[in-house]
């Protein structure tokens, strides 16, 4: 595809030559006029789909094409919000499409060159209408075209696609012996680890009709084939003071194994511990670091990011945690709230087959549920995921709960086995106080009735007490397990809830008793008087609650016409 450099140098074609002149399959020139805006959103949007649909390409805006001099056809565009315009663009299309936008500082006025991905077509504007880029023009999708394109679109991947300006010889002799050094490793994988270099890519889908793919590049490439044909393959690896500081800073432009082992010895570094004294056993460390789980976040970053988007994957270190960021969002309907339990989804499939081929996934990386049970088993909190359409960030916490360490490594010797959800449920109530269903349900991504499930059977199992009953039944730590909770200043009373988990609790309250004050509901949530009354207000405006009395004799009762079995 590409590049804006290739746009700058066609601008610089505007003196004798109108814009229109110099528009192609990958280039279209607009207008910015902020007066017609509405009109002028869905014409980029459809431009933007018609790209989509092809090769790709870029839609500069702030140009007149008409115009045969550079004075006259550029008019800029000063008066735009790009962050604002990439997520019009993204709302605007299905599958949404993620732009890159970038601003170009000319002596004529700004311009925005809006970066259009080739994607996995077919798209189409959320208002229908499905083009494609066809010579200069953007035409309507039909027929043979959008057969054809559904057949792409089943085969798309970028890791797969062979790279036109990169061969054989770009390839480095010593990554491919440092892969074939991991599949020793399987002694189930003895026949691939006895075929000759050649026949041995081949096999692993890396070389495809004489050329080679992305994938191999990214895995195995010579430094100057990763610097020119997959440029944004780079990891920036950040120790920070704070969230405006950094002691220390490296850019890794490395092939995918020689990546790994360089953050490896990155983590080793600055490794620090935390030292353990179970009841009656030996003392023992806790690192704040723990590499396995680091690895599998990095691995996932780096096989599902998209390489689409020009930006590079952040590894930073701070003082109480490790933040991943990888460029572009949650692939597949995965979200930070399901990521748990939703099934993998793989933005980058040859890539994350290589992987498991040369067992380096299997062994070393055993998805999220994994990393939830080493940091839980460990003391540690869980991973913390969040997302937007252009990035995803993993957050894996640094310090250490002596005092959870302790008891996990005194059931493990006892021979006492939790399950993962259990484990989350016991770090939740010892670090936060008892739960309800819908605090639980968070926690674990579950539906409440499920949560509710899991609570009770805790219970069942003697690690957990009732403090209520009903739907609304609070749980805590069991008496045997209570010195978890050391250090735990406030009652579970007096804990800030979030408030969608506040309005469900009050919901559920007001099915089993019929009615609250507001002394009851700031009991029930820890909220204030006034931040209760806002909450109400919002039930009552959701037709859910209906407020009654006045003063001290002001309470709250479920809407007519909003049933009981409505209300959970």
């Amino acid at each position: 595809m590409q590049t804006i450099e290739d746009v700058r140098a066609l601008l610089d074609r505007l003196d004798g030559e109108p814009a229109d002149a110099l528009e192609s399959d990958w280039l279209e020139f607009k207008r910015w006029d902020p007066a017609r805006l509405p009109a002028q959103l869905t014409a980029i949007r459809e431009t933007v789909v018609a790209f989509a649909n092809a090769k790709g390409g870029y839609l500069v805006l702030g140009v007149d094409d008409r115009k045969r001099t550079r004075a006259a056809a550029i008019h800029g565009a000063a008066a735009m919000d790009t962050a604002r315009l990439r997520r019009d663009i993204y709302d605007g299309t299905d599958p949404p499409i993620l732009v890159e936008i970038e601003e170009l500082a000319e002596p004529e006025g700004r311009l925005a060159a809006i970066r259009v991905p080739p994607g996995l077509p077919p798209h189409s504007t959320t208002a229908g209408k499905t083009l494609i880029r066809v010579g200069k023009e953007s035409k309507p999708l039909t027929g043979v075209q959008l057969g054809a394109l559904l057949m792409q679109s089943r085969e798309l991947d970028l890791s797969a696609v062979p790279l036109s300006d990169a061969g054989r010889d770009d390839l480095d002799p010593a990554e491919i012996e440092r892969m074939r050094r991991y599949i020793r490793l399987d002694e189930g994988q003895a026949d691939l680890a006895g075929l000759g270099d050649d026949e041995l890519l081949e096999e692993l889908g890396l070389t495809k009709h004489g050329g080679v793919t992305r994938a191999a590049v990214i895995l195995l490439g010579q430094p100057a084939a990763l610097a020119s044909t997959v440029r944004n393959h780079e990891v920036i690896v950040l120790r920070r003071r704070d969230r405006t500081s950094y002691e220390f800073r490296r850019n890794l432009r490395q092939p995918l194994l020689a990546l790994m082992d360089e953050v490896e010895r990155f983590t080793q570094a600055n490794l620090a511990v935390t030292t353990v004294q179970p009841s009656g056993f030996q003392e023992f460390d806790v690192p704040n670091l723990i590499w396995r789980v680091v690895r599998e976040g990095l691995l996932n970053a780096l096989v599902h990011r998209d390489y689409f988007l020009n930006q590079s994957i952040s590894f930073e270190l701070l003082p109480d945690r490790l933040e991943i960021t990888s460029p572009g969002g949650f692939p597949g309907g995965i979200t930070a709230d399901n990521v748990l339990r939703h099934t993998s989804v793989r933005r980058n499939p040859l890539l994350a087959e290589v992987l498991e081929k040369i067992g380096l996934v299997n062994r070393l990386g055993m998805g999220v549920d994994r990393m939830y049970r080493d940091l839980l088993s460990r003391g540690k909190g869980p991973p913390v995921y969040e997302g937007d359409i252009d990035f995803v960030k993993l957050a894996l916490p640094t310090g250490t709960r002596p005092s959870f360490a302790a008891f996990m490594a005194e059931s493990e010797r006892a021979g006492e086995a939790f399950h993962l959800d259990e484990l989350i449920v016991l770090h939740e109530v010892s670090e936060r106080g008892p739960l309800d269903r819908w605090s639980a349900g968070k926690a674990l991504q579950l539906p409440d009735d499920a949560a509710a499930e899991r609570l009770a059977e805790m219970r069942r199992r003697g690690l957990l007490e009732a403090r209520s009953r009903g739907r609304a039944t609070r749980y805590a730590l069991a008496e045997p397990l209570a010195r978890l909770s050391a250090g735990l200043e406030v009652d579970a009373r007096d804990r800030m809830i979030d408030r969608e988990t506040a309005k469900s609790r009050i919901k559920a309250f007001l099915a089993e008793r019929g009615r609250l004050s507001n002394a009851e509901v700031r009991d029930l949530i820890g909220y204030s008087a006034i931040s209760v009354r806002r909450l109400i207000r919002e039930l009552s405006e959701d037709g859910i609650v209906e407020v009654r009395g006045r003063g001290r004799g002001t309470h709250y009762v479920p809407k007519k016409g909003n049933p009981t079995s409505g209300m959970r």
